[in-house]
């Protein structure tokens, strides 16, 4: 029996909608022009996208757009990876239950018997479920994105679909939110009273904010300077204080 080596690819079986599923046929009365088939696909587009919307279990590649499941993690139509981490789980699972599987005694006895006779004696149903066939994965999208919600195309770097209102990219939203708060954050008065009063907290809230919010990290600083100023003037108090003693 083949030794698979660990840089195999696992080739793990996807469930995806059928095409008979997603699309109703329709009764060919006579040839329709270019022009009638894309309003067709447009039309059934839209039907789909209302009805992805209300099916939790369905979504679209954002390679390729096709309809496939949320829970798959390659497409099936276009082998990309949807999500690489659940690919990797997969592969796991699969090479473990194999290695369950050829650990097995009359797996190992009838490899032998083939090892010395050279008779084939594994069902095809086992060959069929047991090889491994290399497949042509790929993590980069080719051309156009689409929105994986609705299945609209939209541009490669959005982070929202326009269509929809879909977050693409949930971690680019977060750091827009961050950045729209850092530009609009304002100096609190306890910020600026503490920057004062306390020694080295101007410092280490310009040390903090200076590249992210300087409008409020500069007052602190400035802050900051006012508080050496001062425990250098009460320094200089208490010296002379003593020294006329």
């Amino acid at each position: 029996m083949k030794q698979f080596e660990k840089d195999d690819i696992i080739d793990v079986a996807f469930q995806t909608a059928t095409d008979a599923e997603l699309f109703a046929s329709q009764p060919q009365e006579q040839a329709k022009t270019p022009e009638q088939a894309q309003q067709e696909s447009e039309e059934a587009l839209r039907a789909l996208s209302e009805e992805v919307m209300k099916d939790p279990a369905r979504c679209f590649c954002r390679n390729c757009g096709q309809p496939i499941l949320k829970d798959a993690s390659v497409c099936v139509h276009c082998n990309y990876v949807v999500n690489p981490i659940a690919l990797q789980q997969g592969q796991r699972l699969v090479r473990a239950r194999r290695e369950s599987y050829q650990s097995k005694s009359h797996v190992r006895i009838r490899q032998f018997i083939t090892n010395l006779t050279g008779l084939d004696l594994e069902t095809p149903q086992e060959k069929a479920r047991w090889t491994v066939r290399k497949q042509a994965y790929h993590f980069e999208t080719e051309g156009a994105v689409y929105c994986t919600n609705c299945g609209r195309e939209v541009d490669p770097g959005a982070s929202v679909c326009i269509a929809c209102n879909y977050v693409l990219n949930p971690l680019a939203v977060q750091r827009a939110q961050m950045a729209v708060r850092d530009r609009t954050a304002k100096l609190s008065r306890k910020d600026l009273i503490k920057s004062i009063l306390i020694p080295g907290y101007g410092r280490k809230m310009y040390q903090m904010y200076a590249q992210r919010r300087p409008q409020v990290a500069l007052p602190c600083r400035k802050a900051g300077y006012v508080n050496m100023g001062l425990i250098a003037a009460a320094a200089v108090i208490i010296l002379t204080i003593l020294s006329n003693l």
